[in-house]
């Protein structure tokens, strides 16, 4: 089986289906030889900050000297993104061989009428991948919730619920407290659950399980306190961590005083996997980075991708804008169908111009419906099909001289299509053969200059 037959049985798999439960993941993981069994396994939970922490978590157990796997989720460019181990994309060849063992399973999984979703087998082939690459630590975002996620299917020895807002409550439950104890049930058996909740999303974990809480230095009962302390540059952020016989000064190149809380919670989980040394900590959260999240990709104008994609991360996201100065706003705005438009785009600072567009996935709002939406926080509101021309045209009207600021937000997916007029490489041609070659960071084969997450034009291996 070669990649592109591969991908074409993970992408042609069910998005989501109305079976709630791991018991499909189970039997896939079963199938593969329970490659789980021998990799200590964190999962990370969580409303908004997840993705972060999954992320500074494995760059400090990374500087730790460990050999650690990474699943997050969605991919920016491609689902192969999703799946790394020691900072390397899984490789093509290896997503053939995990799936080729994988389709006798899912053949017996249909004629069951149990098909698996695209992310309960994209978890089996991510577990399959980190066993076989003999990882000492295999991170794990949790997808939706926690309680029936494909990830649950492993026996956690470190877990953290990040925050609690309300999302997905067709699935989840109408309230943060049941949504938050739906979350709590990646609790692991054998240690604390560690959180940055608080009100009423904590009780409810509390009733749950044992925590060990994060929190800022105004919250008396946090049991580590994660404070922003400074503003370096406008990407980086100073932060302070203190925990009962610990302490951690570092930076941050994720910004603002919710990502010193994801901070927090990273070297919590850390300290409770392994007992990483403090250096291992300060090193590993100093170097960070993650595509999309409050990303500066220009000054003239200032442009700044995140893909908040919810109510809670929204509003975030508009106090992370007050720091900032700028003379006029320029939103580009999309999101999925599943999601509160109103309160999203409710919580974002005032708008000179919204651009109501949408990325090029089933799931996607239509821009004519974002249109109205936008209306109620934007002077003017103008609707383009495309993603990326909706980005042109917000930088144009931005202008090079001006003060402005231009957003791209409400989406990953959004993020992702207007990420690719940076990170997109065209090969010059080579005169000699008269063959031009066009790459990027997630497709091709060979060698070639890339945008890295280091933020540097790197020179890779683009099928590593």
């Amino acid at each position: 089986m070669d990649y592109h037959e591969a991908a074409d049985v993970l992408t042609g798999l069910q998005q989501r289906r109305p079976k709630l439960g791991v018991e499909t993941t189970t039997r896939m993981l079963e199938h593969l030889d329970n490659p789980h069994a021998s990799i200590d396994c964190v999962q990370i939970a969580g409303s908004n900050g997840k993705g972060s922490t999954a992320r500074m978590l494995e760059q400090i157990l990374d500087d730790a000297g460990l050999r650690v796997g990474l699943f997050t989720s969605p991919g920016l460019n491609d689902f192969r993104e999703q799946i790394r181990v020691e900072g390397r994309t899984i490789a093509k060849e290896h997503v053939s061989e995990h799936v080729e063992r994988l389709i006798p399973c899912l053949e017996m999984l249909r004629a069951d009428d149990d098909e698996p979703t695209h992310f309960e087998a994209l978890t089996a082939v991510a577990l399959a991948h980190f066993g076989a690459m003999d990882v000492d630590i295999a991170v794990l975002e949790v997808g939706i919730g926690g309680r029936y996620d494909a990830t649950s299917a492993v026996d956690p020895v470190a877990s953290a619920v990040t925050s609690v807002s309300l999302e997905h409550t067709e699935l989840l439950g109408e309230t943060v407290d049941v949504i938050a104890r739906d979350k709590a049930q990646v609790a692991p058996s054998e240690a604390p659950l560690i959180t940055g909740t608080t009100g009423d999303a904590l009780a409810a974990i509390r009733e749950e399980t044992n925590v060990i809480t994060v929190g800022n230095r105004h919250d008396p009962e946090s049991d580590i306190v994660a404070t922003e302390t400074g503003i370096p540059s406008p990407i980086e952020s100073a932060v302070s961590i203190v925990g009962s016989e610990w302490a951690v000064e570092t930076h941050l190149p994720l910004v603002g005083a919710h990502q010193a809380t994801n901070a927090g919670v990273a070297a919590a989980l850390a300290r409770q996997v392994r007992d990483v040394p403090i250096e291992a900590i300060e090193t590993g959260l100093r170097g960070a980075t993650w595509p999309g999240r409050f990303e500066l990709m220009s000054h003239n104008p200032r442009v700044v991708l995140d893909g908040s994609h919810n109510p809670g991360a929204t509003a975030t996201l508009g106090s992370l804008l007050d720091r900032y100065e700028y003379e006029n706003l320029h939103v580009v705005f999309a999101a999925m169908q599943d999601k509160d438009h109103e309160a999203m785009v409710r919580s974002l600072p005032p708008i000179s111009t919204a651009y109501a567009t949408e990325p090029a996935v089933d799931r996607a709002e239509t821009a004519e419906t974002l249109a109205p939406i936008l209306e109620t926080n934007a002077k003017t509101v103008k609707t383009v099909q495309s993603v990326p021309e909706a980005t042109e045209e917000a930088i144009e009207t931005a202008g090079t001289e001006s003060d402005d600021l231009v957003l791209v937000t409400g989406s990953l997916y959004a993020v992702a299509e207007a990420r690719d007029r940076w990170t997109r490489l065209v090969v010059p041609v080579d005169q000699s053969s008269n063959i031009s070659v066009s790459a990027s960071t997630s497709t091709g084969t060979g060698w070639g200059w890339g945008w890295c997450w280091c933020r540097c034009w790197c020179w890779w291996w683009d099928d590593c």
